[in-house]
């Protein structure tokens, strides 16, 4: 009983370390590509001061995917919601903390 309880708890932690470590290598995916994608678009239109300047509309992590996929359509450019999706992740992690 005590040999079963032990492995499941073994088993259990593996899980969920062998998890965050997807979820790491996901979220910096997630992160290299938006950071591409805005590098390549974004700053045609604006600097980053947009981000970071004091009266920033953008207020929360909804509004940011909204505000990134008006752009986005905005100017034309051809982005799959994965797209969109890891430009916001990006803005979010380097720049808004939501």
């Amino acid at each position: 009983m005590m040999k079963k309880l032990f492995l499941t708890i073994i088993t259990s932690i593996s899980l969920m370390i062998f998890s965050s470590f997807a979820q790491a290598e996901k979220n910096a995916e997630l992160y290299e590509h938006g950071e591409e994608a805005h590098e390549a678009h974004c700053n045609k239109c604006h600097t980053n001061s947009v981000y970071t300047r004091e009266n920033r509309f953008v207020k929360s992590m909804e509004a940011l995917s909204k505000q990134v996929k008006r752009c986005s359509e905005g100017n034309k450019i051809a982005w799959f919601d994965e797209d969109a999706e890891a430009v916001a992740h990006f803005l979010n992690e380097k720049y808004y903390k939501f």
